[in-house]
C-alpha cells in the first residue's frame, strides 16, 4: 500500500498545521500532508504509512506531484 496512488476529495482540515483529511469508500480516514488549502477539491495523493488502532485505520499520505 505505501508507494500507491490514489485520488481523494479532501473534506476538512487536519488538527496539525497544513493538513488535509479525506476518506476512502470504505470509511478509512486519509490524513494528507500540505492539503489544508485544498478543502473541497479532488487531488492526487501518494499513500506513505498504514497506522492501526483500536478505533480502526487511518492513512497517512502526502500530495503527488500530479495535484
Amino acid at each position: 500500500m505505501p508507494g500507491e496512488k490514489i485520488r481523494l476529495k479532501i473534506t476538512d482540515k487536519g488538527s496539525n498545521r497544513g493538513q488535509g483529511i479525506g476518506n476512502l469508500d470504505n470509511g478509512t480516514m486519509v490524513v494528507v500532508e500540505g492539503a489544508a488549502s485544498r478543502v473541497g477539491k479532488e487531488v492526487n495523493v501518494e499513500l506513505v504509512r498504514l497506522y492501526e488502532t483500536s478505533a480502526g485505520k487511518m492513512i497517512f499520505a502526502k500530495l503527488s506531484r500530479k495535484s
